[in-house]
């Protein structure tokens, strides 16, 4: 279950950081607007490269999400971020793949991601 706290986080626009490792630690950036979050809670990021988080995740499918917005109230004043352990895969078809191309039709995969544990770091 996606923290209502990370929700409110997500609707502002903020840097998105994944790291993925097969071999070396690799991170890539998205956007907080970019993430979409299915009914079943899985979190879906459009990818135009992320060539070598695809290829690592092929390999260990274990990922690692921060997130974060300074607007949002945290712990002890403005500003929040989370730390999601999750497993991803990337789509190329079906309906979460058609949602994400509808908006992102510059993307060639959706990376889909379900949380296995989400943490508020701040």
């Amino acid at each position: 279950m996606i923290p209502e706290k990370m929700l409110e986080v997500l609707k502002d626009e903020g840097v998105v950081s994944i790291v993925t490792q097969f071999g070396e630690a690799h991170v890539v950036n998205t956007w907080n607007s970019y993430i979409k979050i299915t009914e079943e809670g899985k979190l879906l990021i459009p990818a135009g490269r992320m060539n070598t988080t695809e290829t690592n995740i092929k390999g260990n499918n274990k990922v690692l999400m921060t997130l974060g917005s300074r607007q949002v109230d945290g712990f002890h004043s403005k500003g929040t971020g989370f730390l999601i352990e999750g497993v991803g895969e990337f789509l190329y078809d079906g309906e979460d793949y058609d949602i994400m191309k509808e908006k992102f039709p510059w993307m060639r995969a959706t990376l889909a991601i379900r949380a296995d544990k989400i943490t508020q770091t701040l």
